[in-house]
């Protein structure tokens, strides 16, 4: 008969969504992790390329579960490029993001302290998504039957470097039918605290981040260069009191050209924010609405739309009438 992992969850904290990918080799065994998850020995999940995609509602909670491709246990450079980028690819298939990341270490019966180049290929292949990926990250030591407490141990001292650069958050996952029927309750737990830590969000796939803080950086960066011009032009140094006619016609000019430039870029920043947001906001209906069939995704990506321009208009609003004069009123004049 075979064994199975533990499946009770009563006593966790409960979301009305959550989002979860699967990371680990090829020996990691994610399918039964993702069975545990979702107290479904037959699950069938969906094919996505080399990706695996698992949905369940438990209680009214919806749960998204992601199996990612197993990598090379020994080394990153021996892992097919087909492979790395479908790893990269896993946190795109539960939009609009995983809220957390389980690297699955398997611990396997009568196997002593894992190789440092099985945990350094590890570390390497989860900074395939960015350093950010540690924020959102559990270790998930999944134990055989029968593995004996002394094997487990010399598993976590040799993850030592990993969980310094998660928080220190693992679990250890028995498959013994003799263990406490608690363990999952325990996981989910642990991603709820987890989600709580990071105020709800969720990892954003590193092409939209850089993406993301490019465009705030070109429009506030615009911003406040653009403020220095004005407050160098709105009072500055009188080095001759008896400027000629074609001297003041061209300073209205470049006055002139100012505006227009200060102009432009709000107006730049008032269509990056409503667009963001919209996306945003039309990202997260589709999602919700989802359960409901077309018409319900498609009356989720409306209202989406609607909250995203909103929070939008607020935004700039505090943008414009409260940060831009603080800014403002705080800077040294020349």
């Amino acid at each position: 008969m075979g064994t199975k992992f533990l499946t009770s969850r009563q006593g966790s904290s409960m979301q009305s969504m959550l989002r979860v990918v699967l990371f680990g080799n090829t020996g990691a065994d994610k399918n039964k992790v993702a069975k545990s998850l979702l107290t479904c020995e037959n699950l069938t999940g969906e094919k996505n390329g080399l990706c695996t995609l698992y949905k369940s509602e438990q209680a009214g909670r919806r749960i998204s579960v992601v199996e990612a491709p197993g990598w090379h246990e020994h080394s990153i450079q021996q892992t097919p490029e087909n492979i790395k980028e479908e790893i990269i690819r896993s946190v795109l298939l539960c939009p609009p993001g995983p809220h957390a990341l389980l690297l699955v270490i398997p611990v396997k019966t009568l196997s002593g302290e894992p190789p440092i180049g099985e945990i350094n290929a590890a570390e390497m292949h989860m900074e395939l998504l960015s350093e950010r990926v540690w924020k959102h990250t559990i270790v998930l030591f999944a134990c055989d039957e029968g593995v004996e407490e002394p094997a487990i141990r010399k598993h976590i001292h040799s993850a030592e470097k990993i969980l310094d650069k998660c928080g220190g958050r693992s679990h250890v996952l028995q498959r013994s039918a003799c263990e406490s029927p608690t363990q999952i309750s325990e996981l989910f737990q642990k991603i709820d605290s987890l989600v709580k830590e990071n105020r709800e969000d969720f990892f954003i796939p590193q092409a939209y981040y850089e993406l993301i803080q490019q465009k705030t950086q070109e429009v506030f960066g615009a911003t406040e260069l653009s403020q220095r011009r004005g407050s160098l032009q709105k009072d500055p140094p009188n080095l001759n009191k008896h400027k000629g006619d074609s001297e003041e016609k061209k300073e209205s000019e470049e006055a002139a050209k100012h505006s227009e430039d200060v102009s432009k870029i709000t107006m730049d920043f008032k269509q990056f924010v409503l667009i963001l947001m919209g996306a945003f906001g039309a990202l997260l209906g589709s999602v919700a609405g989802a359960e409901s069939g077309v018409r319900g995704s498609f009356i989720g990506v409306v209202f989406g739309i609607f909250v995203g321009v909103l929070v939008a208009i607020f935004i700039m609003y505090i943008y414009t009438h409260i940060y831009s004069k603080q800014t403002t009123q705080s800077r040294p004049t020349s």
